[in-house]
C-alpha cells in the first residue's frame, strides 16, 4: 500500500494519478472511512468563479455527497492565485456542507501552502516546495492519506536526526576541524545542493554552532572569505564589521544564487531536522528576509525559530531590528 504523508506528496502524485499535470484546476480528492481514496474530481478554475459558479460547487458537493467521504483535501493548482484562492473558498464552502473535514492547498510556482493558515511552522513565508514525485505510480484506491502534515514523514526525520547525531559526536575529535569541515559541507551544499538524511543531518548539526551559522551569513554576501575564516575563528574583525554594517545589514548586495539555494536548504531542514536543531535554521531565514526588506517574514521565521527556543538569541536579535526599524521616524515602518 502507498502511503501518501502530507499535502507535499499528495500535490506531487496528483498528477501521476490524475495522468496529466494540472493546470489552473482545482482538484479535490475525497477520503472515505480510514483515509481511503476515494473519487478525484477536477474542475478548472474558471468553473469556480465565473458567473455559473454556484452550479459547479452544487455538483462538487453533490459529488461528495453520493461518495460518502468523511474528508476532502482541495488543491488549486494555478498562477493566478488570487483568483485561486476565490476558486478554492468557493470549492470549500460548498464540501463542508456535506464533508465532516476540508482541507484546502495551493500550488503554485512549484510550492504549496493552505491559504488561510497563518501559522509559519505549517505554512512559512512563500510556502514550501513541492517535493519530487517518488518513482512507480500509486494505486488511488486504498492508499492511506495523511493531508494534515506538514512535516517530513516520521521514518526521514528519524534518519536526518541520527546522521545529526552522528556529526555533532565528531566535534569531540577537535572543534576547529569540526567547524571547517562543517562550513565546507555548507559549501559544497550551497554549490550543488544536498539532499538525503545524512548531508541533511549534517548541514543541521552544524548550524547548530553559532560560528558555522554566522559564517554561513556572510558566505552569502560576496568577496568574504577573510570574513568567513574569522566567523569560524570566532574573531570579531575588520573583515567581518566590512562584511555586515550597522543592524546585520550587508555591505554588499548577496549573492542570489547563494541566497535561494541557502533557502531550500534551511527549509528541507525545518522539515526534516529534529526540534532541537530547528531554531537556528529559522533564525538565519529571519536574517535573510531582513536583509530583503521584508520585515513581516523575518518576524515570522523569528517566531518559528522562537518555538523552537524561546532564547535564541539571534531571533531575538532580528525582531529587535526591526522594532528599532519601526520606530525610527527616517526608517520604513516595519
Amino acid at each position: 500500500m502507498t502511503v501518501i504523508t502530507g499535502p507535499g506528496e499528495l500535490a506531487s502524485l496528483l498528477p501521476t494519478l490524475l495522468g496529466f499535470e494540472p493546470r489552473e484546476s482545482v482538484v479535490t480528492v475525497l477520503l472515505r472511512e480510514r483515509g481511503e481514496v476515494g473519487a478525484i474530481l477536477r474542475l478548472d478554475v474558471w468553473d469556480l468563479v465565473n458567473d455559473e459558479a454556484s452550479l459547479a460547487a452544487h455538483d462538487l458537493g453533490w459529488a461528495a455527497m453520493r461518495e460518502g467521504a468523511r474528508r476532502a483535501v482541495v488543491l488549486a493548482y494555478t498562477e493566478d492565485e488570487d483568483r485561486g484562492c476565490l476558486a478554492l473558498a468557493t470549492a470549500v464552502d460548498a464540501l463542508e456542507d456535506t464533508v465532516a473535514a476540508v482541507e484546502a492547498w495551493m500550488v503554485s510556482g512549484g510550492r504549496y501552502y493552505n491559504p488561510g493558515c497563518e501559522d509559519p511552522r505549517c505554512c512559512p513565508p512563500g510556502g514550501r516546495a513541492v517535493p519530487a514525485a517518488t518513482s512507480g505510480p500509486p494505486r488511488a484506491s486504498g492508499d492511506a492519506v495523511d493531508p494534515g502534515a506538514s512535516r517530513a514523514p516520521a521514518a526521514e526525520r528519524r534518519l536526518v536526526g541520527r546522521a545529526a547525531r552522528r556529526w555533532e559526536a565528531r566535534r569531540d575529535q577537535g572543534e576547529a576541524a569540526w567547524r571547517e569541515a562543517s562550513a565546507a559541507h555548507w559549501r559544497d551544499a550551497l554549490a550543488h545542493g544536498a539532499d538525503g538524511p545524512a548531508p541533511l543531518g549534517r548541514l543541521a548539526a552544524a548550524l547548530g554552532d553559532v560560528r558555522v551559522r554566522d559564517a554561513l551569513l556572510l558566505a552569502l554576501l560576496p568577496r568574504s572569505g577573510r570574513a568567513v575564516r574569522d566567523a569560524l575563528a570566532g574573531r570579531d574583525s575588520a573583515a567581518i564589521a566590512a562584511a555586515l554594517g550597522d543592524g546585520l545589514r550587508p555591505s554588499h548586495s548577496p549573492v542570489a544564487s547563494r541566497v535561494e539555494a541557502a533557502r531550500r536548504l534551511l527549509e528541507a531542514i525545518l522539515e526534516h531536522a529534529p526540534r532541537r536543531l530547528c531554531a537556528p535554521a529559522a533564525a538565519t531565514l529571519a536574517v535573510m528576509a531582513w536583509w530583503d526588506e521584508s520585515p513581516g517574514v523575518a518576524r515570522a521565521w523569528c517566531a518559528v525559530a522562537l518555538d523552537h527556543d524561546p532564547g535564541y538569541r539571534l531571533a531575538l536579535l532580528v525582531l529587535a531590528l526591526i522594532g528599532a526599524a519601526g520606530r525610527d521616524p527616517q526608517g520604513e515602518a516595519a
